[in-house]
């Protein structure tokens, strides 16, 4: 399932802050919460999915409680921070000048992404300078845009947002040049194997299911429909996914996992939030929180 990267790396460009909703007399838990502790500073740890919809907000009540005194919020990106974003996307991203994507893919696999690409009614220029990752990310966030799902409205820029509202900073855990780096990674052939994976799954009948699986559980604070689709994906053996699993999310949970700790050292009363599946599995940054001795407590 490549595209649930969705959940597990934040593909984030500047966005308007999400409204929410008015009159909900009951507001259910969405993603998954934990408390963690130090024994003298306690923080939240939030799981986010990286697109939104108007009925995700407002989120309950005690993380909104927690997001209008938090005097940090640590995001895996900051969502406006779009020059860094911009500047990572010409780095990893984009061909340089006078090559195109069209170029670097065999004819089969060229033929297939043209007849994608006018199934979805996007013109050949318009990408033809992208990677073939970078389509294949381009693709996927149009294919949850198509499901009602945005990126204007995505859960991190909602909780930016309420933070900084109040005065509140932004800081991130990772930084956006990080973040496409892990995919120069890859050697043409691996790109273009990834590619082929995301147009077999947008052909996909059942992607539709797929998509709201996830997503239902998110906004469910489903913590079973997380694991089953932690399982899924191990038990997929496309590129795309194997990927996504190891690069993605196993060999960046360390990293998350110490930029937690080192904010629950600095701030008391702090809100982190990172990606849901990063919160899942034997490898997830919050057992590897426990692991240093910390205090972690699933709160939904």
């Amino acid at each position: 399932m490549s595209l649930t990267w969705l959940s597990c790396f934040n593909f984030s460009l500047p966005a308007h802050a999400a409204t929410a909703a008015e009159g909900q007399s009951s507001i259910p838990p969405r993603g998954a919460l934990y408390q963690v502790s130090d024994g003298r500073h306690s923080l939240l740890l939030f799981g986010t999915i990286h697109v939104g919809a108007p009925d995700f907000y407002p989120l309950e009540p005690r993380l909104t409680r927690a997001l209008s005194a938090a005097p940090v919020l640590a995001l895996e990106l900051d969502p406006d921070n779009g020059a860094a974003m911009q500047n990572a996307v010409q780095r990893y991203a984009l061909y340089p000048d006078g090559q195109r994507l069209q170029d670097h893919l065999d004819p089969a696999l060229a033929q297939r992404t043209l007849a994608t690409l006018e199934r979805l009614g996007l013109p050949l220029q318009a990408v033809q300078h992208m990677r073939p990752w970078m389509l294949a990310m381009a693709l996927t966030v149009q294919e949850y845009g198509r499901h009602g799902y945005r990126t204007d409205l995505a859960v991190d820029s909602h909780l930016a947002h309420a933070v900084r509202a109040h005065g509140g900073e932004v800081v991130e855990l990772e930084s956006a040049d990080r973040q496409m780096s892990l995919f120069s990674q890859l050697t043409e052939a691996q790109q273009a194997e990834f590619l082929a994976d995301t147009l077999r799954e947008l052909n996909d009948a059942a992607l539709s299911r797929k998509l709201d699986l996830l997503v239902t559980a998110w906004r469910h604070a489903d913590s079973a429909g997380f694991a089953t689709a932690l399982k899924d994906m191990r038990q997929d053996d496309s590129f795309a996914t194997r990927f996504t699993l190891k690069t993605l999310l196993q060999q960046r949970n360390p990293g998350l996992a110490k930029g937690v700790a080192d904010l629950l050292r600095q701030h008391d009363g702090a809100v982190a939030a990172i990606g849901i599946l990063h919160l899942v599995g034997p490898d997830s940054v919050p057992l590897l929180l426990k692991k240093t001795g910390l205090q972690v407590k699933q709160l939904y």
